[in-house]
């Protein structure tokens, strides 16, 4: 029986479709846009290109939202909110006969960067997803951490400021509110710039030009972002944490003053022991932590 995995990061825009080696190495990688959101539609899809890559001994599926992980069941997703109570799981393993594992997007990254970033040697690791919104996976003592309904992680939602913006979520200062895509636009606009240059990697190409407008930004957003991490290192007492998704990208630009502000407000001995870095594996790890998840479902 082939040793390879398959690992599927849905997102509400594309799907990442990843066939690897045990290793990590990928072998096929797949990528489409959500052209029709109906998920008999997408499933479909997927199903038909899975048929198509080869032999495989599992299937790992990472998709943003609320998950029955044990179960296999993607009760609720805020990119796909016609998505609802989808046994992704009975569907894969009826259709394909292949063990299929189902879980947060956030924590597939988490667990892909556990393996792989860590090389399973950083016991206590903790993941945060700067995309459009803020994901975050937690790894305690070797183990993905899910909580009691499978709904820990939610890092994004963590507040710093009770009389902040609404968030997505309802509430109002979520570090999300704050540095999510809404929160970014929201600082460079305060920040003097017209609609034209509300992107970020427009934006980033000028604050490495040494626009100081544009780098203000980025010392402002990694600010709000210090926050976040202030209040995970002292709860968690991690000994990493990764970046990843498209925002990471920027980890050149936030990494000075975020590492200053944090020397201010963190304890100084989890400060000094943590270890902070962009994952290595920003743009697959959502899909390869998912395949790693599927391959350690039991037979």
């Amino acid at each position: 029986m082939s040793e390879n995995l398959v690992g599927i990061d849905i997102g509400g825009t594309k799907i990442l479709i990843i066939l690897i080696k045990n290793n990590g190495e990928i072998l096929k990688r797949i990528e489409f846009p959500m052209i029709n959101k109906k998920y008999t539609v997408v499933l479909s899809k997927i199903s038909s290109v899975l048929k198509s890559i080869g032999n495989f001994k599992s299937i790992g599926i990472g998709i943003a939202g609320d998950i029955d992980s044990e179960n296999g069941i993607m009760r609720y997703s805020p990119n796909l909110p016609c998505w609802k109570n989808v046994k992704l799981k009975k569907y894969f393993e009826s259709n394909l006969r292949v063990k299929t594992a189902v879980d947060n997007d956030a924590n597939c990254a988490a667990y892909g960067s556990y393996i792989l970033d860590g090389k399973r040697k950083y016991k206590n690791l903790i993941t945060l997803s700067l995309g459009t919104g803020i994901g975050g996976g937690i790894i305690i003592n070797g183990n993905l951490y899910r909580g009691a309904t499978g709904s820990a992680g939610e890092l994004g939602h963590i507040t710093i400021n009770p009389a902040g913006p609404k968030c997505s979520c309802g509430n109002y200062g979520c570090i999300e509110a704050y540095i999510g895509k809404t929160g970014r636009l929201r600082i460079a606009k305060q920040m003097g710039f017209s609609k034209k240059y509300l992107d970020i990697k427009l934006l980033g190409k000028l604050s490495r030009k040494g626009n100081k407008k544009a780098t203000a930004v980025f010392k402002r957003i990694s600010f709000y972002l210090s926050i976040g991490i202030n209040n995970i290192i002292n709860v968690f007492n991690p000994d990493m944490i990764t970046f990843t998704g498209g925002f990471s990208n920027a980890w050149n630009l936030l990494r000075i003053n975020l590492t200053k502000e944090l020397k201010k407000r963190t304890f100084k001995t989890p400060l000094k022991h943590v270890k902070i870095i962009k994952s290595n594996y920003s743009q697959d790890i959502g899909a390869i932590g998912a395949a790693y998840l599927g391959a350690e479902l039991k037979k």
